[in-house]
């Protein structure tokens, strides 16, 4: 999970990357680049989704009382991720709306294209995000160390998996 986290795009570190993952010079506009870095968000957080929703599957299908906490952040987790796939897909339609501009604009010979600036607030929200989830992993794996270690048998390759080392 921290291999995913660490691929999500910084608006600061962005490459220039085509849509559809192909490398390309100084060709793309603001426009597709945000476009690109958008849709690896939005395949990023699917997976997040999908995690979560495999995660709830897998508590629930065990009676574990504990699990109580577990299943409550997993629940949180799968609302967040769906509220953060709904605001990708709504600012993907927002570029593409742009684009489609800025593409009439410039048969008409009008201006200099407008560009989207994600806001002060949008980036807050996103890091906001990112922490949340970080934090979940975290949690998560410590949750997997402790029942591994309350185990009687103590299964020594999967909570070195799961410590990392």
């Amino acid at each position: 999970m921290h291999g995913v986290l660490d691929m999500l795009p910084s608006p600061v570190t962005q490459s220039a990357q085509g849509v559809g993952g192909q490398q390309s010079g100084g060709d793309l506009t603001p426009n597709d680049k945000l476009l690109v870095s958008l849709e690896k968000q939005l395949s990023i957080e699917t997976k997040v989704k999908n995690g979560a929703e495999n995660m709830i599957q897998s508590i629930s299908s065990g009676h574990h009382g504990r699990d109580k906490k577990l299943l409550a952040e997993a629940h949180q987790m799968l609302a967040d991720s769906k509220a953060k796939i709904e605001f990708l897909r709504l600012r993907i339609l927002k570029v593409r709306q742009n684009k489609l501009n800025n593409k009439v604009a410039e048969e008409n010979g009008e201006g200099r294209p407008r560009e989207l600036e994600n806001s002060l607030e949008d980036r807050i929200d996103e890091l906001r995000h990112r922490l949340r989830i970080e934090a979940a992993v975290v949690d998560g794996a410590k949750n997997v160390i402790r029942t591994l270690q309350s185990t009687k048998t103590i299964d020594k390759k999967a909570l070195q998996e799961v410590g990392g080392g």
